[in-house]
């Protein structure tokens, strides 16, 4: 079985480009929320999410309520803020509730892509291990 990744942002475009990103990356199963209730659903549902990208703004609870949610059920969870937003106080309340990192989609798209596979990597040593 492939270890689960949780896509939670409501802007369906970005989540089709994270999950390709995530895709080329590593061998996962995806599942995708566009709501902190559809996110608390898949976290109560599947339990043991390797990985997951979180944006801020996601309503209706915003992201740091899930990162909370998931760490709570899942403490190994790898989870990353990923927001449009570059802002300090997004970034403090998302590692404050567990969140490991952080990537402003608004940043210049190579650099964005370079963050994430940068990561991506990263994570990816840590759940084969």
């Amino acid at each position: 079985m492939k270890p689960l990744f949780l896509l939670a942002d409501d802007y369906e475009p970005k989540r089709t480009l994270l999950k390709r990103v995530v895709l080329r990356n590593m061998d996962v199963e995806i599942l995708e929320a566009g709501t902190t209730e559809e996110a608390s659903k898949l976290i109560h549902e599947h339990v043991e999410f390797a990985a997951a990208f979180i944006d801020y703004a996601i309503p209706s609870k915003k992201g740091p309520a899930i990162i909370k949610e998931l760490k709570e059920h899942n403490p190994n969870c790898l989870i990353a803020l990923v927001s449009s937003g570059d802002c300090e106080a997004h970034k403090k309340d998302a590692k404050e509730v567990g969140a490991e990192a952080f990537i402003c989609t608004s940043w210049p798209l190579d650099r964005v892509e370079t963050e994430l596979n940068m990561l991506l990597a990263e994570w990816k040593a840590q759940i084969e291990a």
